[in-house]
């Protein structure tokens, strides 16, 4: 990479392969930090940020491990954060990796009103055609560079969402605390989109993915959503997620990912969830 002045974590979330072993060995100029269990996807991640937090770092960039890079792409996501204090998270434009000028994400849109989370661009060709508007609002956790400051102000990743939707209740808390989300669109990154959650599946089921997603969109709703916007967020998850992914499961067979569903509704409604500002201790 070309950006100057960075240093690379590798946070290991309880590997049993000996990776963390073998990472300082092949690459002594990054650094490790070993969990004794899997944390999820936040609980990780924050292990990570609280580290670069001790260290008074400027920023601070999430980047998941299925992932390669543009060489400019940290420079090209600093220059759009530096323009505008207010930007406290910036995103690169991620293509899929095995279609590497198809996006997988040139954007996010997220509203309270319908409950429905969206990529731009998702599967379509990159032609520049989602360039223009690079305000945001939903930041992705696949690789997102954050301003230690705004960090600090909103507080970590919410650990209870374990893996799934973190980072749109992050991109919620941020913008309700006045921040703004951009987009970098000349800052590519290629993603091998599930390479990481297949694998821990297994089966080829995808019901962790499923129970996780239900779950945690609810856990959305009850932190996020004022009195009027209910009916109608209840409306959108019922159309676009519950009979949606119903639907999918039946027809693909996949019973454990249907279940999966309804469990994860279940959960999302009964747990009793951390509503504090800082969601994270940091």
């Amino acid at each position: 990479m070309d950006a100057k002045d960075y240093e690379v974590v590798v946070v290991d979330n309880g590997s049993s392969d000996g990776s963390a072993q073998w990472l300082p060995r092949e690459f002594p100029q990054i650094t490790v930090l070993p969990q004794s269990c899997n944390l999820g996807f936040a609980g990780g991640c924050n292990a990570g940020i609280r580290y670069a937090l001790e260290r008074n770092v400027e920023y601070i960039l999430l980047l998941n491990n299925d992932t390669y890079v543009a060489s400019d792409f940290i420079r090209e996501m600093l220059s759009r954060m530096e323009g505008d204090a207010q930007i406290a998270v910036v995103c690169p434009k991620i293509y899929f990796a095995d279609h590497p000028n198809v996006l997988w994400y040139a954007g996010g849109d997220f509203s309270l009103w319908t409950g429905t989370p969206r990529h731009r661009g998702w599967k379509r060709i990159d032609q520049g055609q989602f360039d223009g508007n690079q305000v945001i609002a939903q930041a992705t956790g696949c690789a997102m560079l954050v301003r230690s400051d705004a960090l600090r102000d909103v507080g970590l990743l919410d650990e209870q969402f374990w893996a799934y939707a973190e980072d749109l209740d992050w991109s919620l808390r941020f913008l309700e605390q006045g921040y703004r989300i951009a987009l970098a669109p000349r800052a590519h990154v290629w993603h091998y989109d599930g390479a990481t959650s297949v694998k821990l599946m297994g089966s080829g089921s995808q019901a962790v993915r499923q129970f996780f997603s239900t779950r945690n969109m609810v856990f959305v709703a009850r932190k996020h959503l004022r009195w009027w916007q209910t009916p109608t967020y209840i409306l959108g998850f019922i159309i676009n997620h519950l009979a949606f992914y119903t639907a999918l499961r039946l027809w693909r067979c996949d019973f454990r990912a249907l279940l999966a569903i309804y469990t994860g509704l279940s959960e999302g409604l009964r747990t009793s969830l951390r509503l504090s500002q800082h969601d994270g201790t940091l």
